[in-house]
């Protein structure tokens, strides 16, 4: 009998922890709700100041620091695509620049230092005849040509179809291919692609993404009655002095009119 009254006892105890973790949660919840509404609030305010306003369904997305990072070119990589493009017969010319051509009888393909690449050469299989089988066979090209990409998103228009691309899980703005369907049997790749990991050269070097920072910053360059729709943090590919490959945090903005660029470390409009 005493012990039914000790567990009558614990188990309440008990109950009254479990409401007290379950309030403060709760409350918690709340309070992060009525900050955000609240941040949500003045943001589009101060937008509005700048005379631009935010989308309906706009988002502020979380800040986050994104690490600066390096790539290595891949010369390999870049030539073993090309044989598959093209066939192994093709011949092999290297400029000062740093850029490498690649032709054969069916076509080129030139590959540049800061991972431009544009060449033309013949579709493995049937000319796709609708925007269905254009995804299709662009899938299967650039898997077969070794351009997949983990994680990638495709965008078709009529017969061209845009491969996007993330790099350590975070989107690389300007890492995209393009492959048109020709009539005539062949296809036309152009765009910034890459290889291998990147990895960092100094740690701590990098940048931190402050959202509500950025949106301001970019209002405030903004001409008057734009509608910025959505903010995403990522990075550029871009070239340095010394021709190495790098990956620059960078915001895309993304408004009624175009999209624009802003590097999340200096908050200045890039172009890419």
């Amino acid at each position: 009998m005493q012990w039914d009254k000790v567990k009558n006892v614990l188990i309440g105890i008990l109950l009254a922890v479990n409401l007290f973790l379950l309030g403060n949660l709760g409350f918690r919840l709340w309070q992060n709700y009525s900050r955000a509404s609240g941040l949500d609030a003045d943001l589009r305010a101060l937008v509005s100041g700048c005379g631009s306003t935010l989308a309906d369904s706009f988002r502020l997305p979380e800040d986050v620091f994104l690490p600066e990072l390096n790539l290595d070119r891949s010369r390999a990589d870049e030539e073993n695509a090309a044989s598959v493009m093209l066939g192994a017969d093709m011949e092999r010319t290297e400029l000062e620049d740093g850029t490498v051509r690649f032709q054969s009888g069916d076509g080129t393909v030139t590959w540049y230092a800061d991972g431009r690449v544009n060449g033309v050469c013949p579709i493995p299989g049937e000319t796709p005849d609708d925007e269905t089988s254009a995804i299709r066979a662009a899938r299967k090209c650039f898997s077969e040509w070794g351009l997949a990409g983990d994680g990638a998103s495709y965008q078709v228009s009529g017969f061209s179809v845009t491969q996007t691309a993330p790099v350590a899980n975070r989107p690389v703005h300007n890492r995209e291919l393009t492959l048109t369907f020709n009539a005539d049997g062949t296809a036309t790749l152009s765009g910034t692609w890459s290889f291998g990991t990147p990895y960092t050269t100094v740690t701590g070097r990098g940048a931190d993404c402050r959202a509500a920072d950025a949106l301001l910053q970019f209002a405030s360059s903004l001409e008057a009655g734009e509608t910025i729709r959505s903010m995403t943090a990522g990075y550029r590919m871009q070239m340095d002095s010394s021709r190495r490959l790098q990956l620059i945090p960078t915001w895309k903005i993304v408004t009624d009119r175009t999209d624009y660029f802003m590097d999340c470390d200096k908050k200045t409009l890039v172009t890419l």
